[in-house]
C-alpha cells in the first residue's frame, strides 16, 4: 500500500483530510476560516500541481491507462465464446 506509485495519492488524501477538518471545525463552531499563513504557500502548491501534471502527462507517456485499442481485449473482460459458470 505504501509504495512510490501511491505517494501522490497519499499526499492528496492527507491534504484533503486537512481541508475537511478545517471546514468541519468552521461549520461546528460557526466561525469563518481565514488563512493567515505564508502567502507563498498558495503559489508553491499551484506550481507543484502544474509541474506534476506536466510531468505525468508529457514526460511519462508510458504510464497511462491501458485503453482498449482496435480489436484488442482487456485482460479483465471475459470473451463471449468462453462458457460462463452457472448462477443460482
Amino acid at each position: 500500500m505504501f509504495n512510490r506509485e501511491n505517494a501522490i495519492g497519499l499526499i492528496l488524501l492527507v491534504l484533503c483530510g486537512a481541508v475537511a477538518l478545517v471546514l468541519l471545525f468552521s461549520i461546528a463552531t460557526g466561525t469563518r476560516f481565514r488563512f493567515e499563513g505564508p502567502s507563498w504557500l498558495g503559489t508553491a502548491l499551484m506550481i507543484l500541481f502544474i509541474g506534476g501534471a506536466i510531468y505525468g502527462f508529457f514526460l511519462r507517456p508510458g504510464r497511462r491507462w491501458p485503453w482498449q485499442r482496435n480489436g484488442e481485449q482487456r485482460l479483465d473482460q471475459e470473451r463471449d465464446d468462453q462458457p460462463r459458470p452457472p448462477t443460482g
